[in-house]
């Protein structure tokens, strides 16, 4: 016995369906229109600052000669860098071990001595590690400090032992001269560094979040038997067309906030970006509808949806190189789709890279809608098999 033909719906009726089901649901509304906004800004104000300034120092002079003075000053005069002044180096370990300060420098006694007699002191620098980026840009900072100072003592010294030219002075104090000059992101942007990943991570998130809501919604008895009982393939498709479409819209909007409103730089093709955005949205959707197909929970589905997509923003490779990723960490990011979309997105918007270049992503995200085809296949023969033997009985 067939389904009669009468409680058939079209695809129309579908669709109309779906827009009741999100014109009910606040959460789902809310999720789909102002929420993201909301949470995109607030993210990108987080870092809307850009730069990091004024990294507070405790400097301990042991010298205090005008030598000593001048080097403080060079630190105080670096941007990233600000000096507090300590006299006690045991208060200034107590300042670093709390985090006031993310920084300890100790100036040696007699470094005025040991600089006018060559015998090139070493000025003490401490740092906490744990704190990667932290770290990197105070040790940055000094270093430049360190180097301009070291520079300007040799040029003293070369002119004080008779070189009265500047330039040769210069040239036998720095001998070579190094140009380093960043080819992306060239003024260390934080903001562009850390939420132009932080946002297709959150999401993502955001993207399996509505699909499981909007699945759940079909659920009677913790079972889709009744929804999938007619019409299998064509709820489901429907379903995920409906609000595949409006996630897809959701990251356009998200790409032209950051390309356009934030005025980063693209440099590639928008076409490519979109169609990895489209191809993104699918493969959340197909691990969101495997969730729920697999559990008729919307608990549990949630619940393996966060663990999988958690460490998304970790595996990316933007704060740590993929190479250097033990190799279930590289596995794991496999099965992440937005690690693949990100991939096309730093090329595409800081490379400039030809669509040759990012079909090895974009073929990887075509694997996840290829799995999704097949689970939804094997979904209908489940659910159709069940409603012909209930029929039979």
């Amino acid at each position: 016995m067939q389904p009669s033909a009468t409680n058939r719906l079209s695809v129309g009726q579908l669709f109309a369906q779906q827009w009741c089901l999100l014109r009910d649901n606040r959460w789902l509304m809310a999720m789909l229109t102002w929420l993201p906004l909301v949470a995109f800004l607030g993210v990108w104000w987080v870092f809307s600052s850009g730069l990091t300034r004024d990294l507070h120092i405790a400097v301990v002079d042991r010298d205090h000669s005008q030598l000593s003075r001048s080097l403080i000053a060079h630190y105080d005069a670096n941007p990233s860098l600000q000096v507090i002044s300590v006299a006690d180096e045991i208060e200034a370990r107590r300042l670093l071990r709390t985090a006031e300060v993310s920084a300890l420098v100790v100036i040696p006694t007699d470094l005025e001595k040991h600089t006018k007699l060559a015998q090139t002191p070493t000025v003490a620098a401490y740092y906490n590690s744990q704190f990667m980026v932290l770290g990197k840009q105070v040790n940055s900072a000094l270093q430049q400090s360190h180097g301009t100072f070291s520079a300007k003592v040799g040029v003293a010294r070369a002119l004080s032992q008779g070189n009265t030219q500047v330039l040769q002075a210069l040239s036998s104090s720095v001998p070579i001269r190094n140009q380093i000059s960043a080819l992306y992101n060239g003024n260390s942007n934080y903001a562009q560094f850390i939420v132009s990943a932080a946002l297709p991570a959150f999401w993502q998130i955001l993207i399996m979040v509505v699909m499981i809501l909007a699945l759940n919604a079909e659920l009677r008895d913790n079972s889709y038997k009744h929804w999938l009982a007619n019409q299998a393939w064509q709820k489901i498709s429907v379903k995920l067309l409906f609000f595949g479409g409006l996630l897809w819209l959701q990251g356009i909007l998200l790409c032209t906030l950051m390309f356009h409103g934030f005025d980063w730089p693209m440099r590639g093709s928008w076409s490519v970006l979109l169609l990895a955005l489209l191809l993104c949205v699918i493969a959340s959707q197909a691990i969101a509808l495997i969730f729920m197909l697999l559990f008729e929970d919307m608990a549990r589905a949630l619940s393996f949806a966060g663990a999988l997509t958690a460490p998304s923003f970790a595996f990316m490779g933007i704060t740590f190189p993929v190479s250097d990723m033990p190799w279930f960490a590289q596995f794991w990011r496999q099965l992440i789709p937005v690690t693949h979309y990100i991939e096309v997105q730093v090329s595409q918007a800081n490379y400039g890279a030809g669509l040759l270049q990012s079909l090895p992503s974009l073929h990887t995200l075509l694997l996840f809608c290829l799995a999704f085809i097949s689970a939804a296949w094997l979904v209908k023969i489940r659910f159709s098999c069940s409603a012909t033997g209930e029929v039979k009985a």
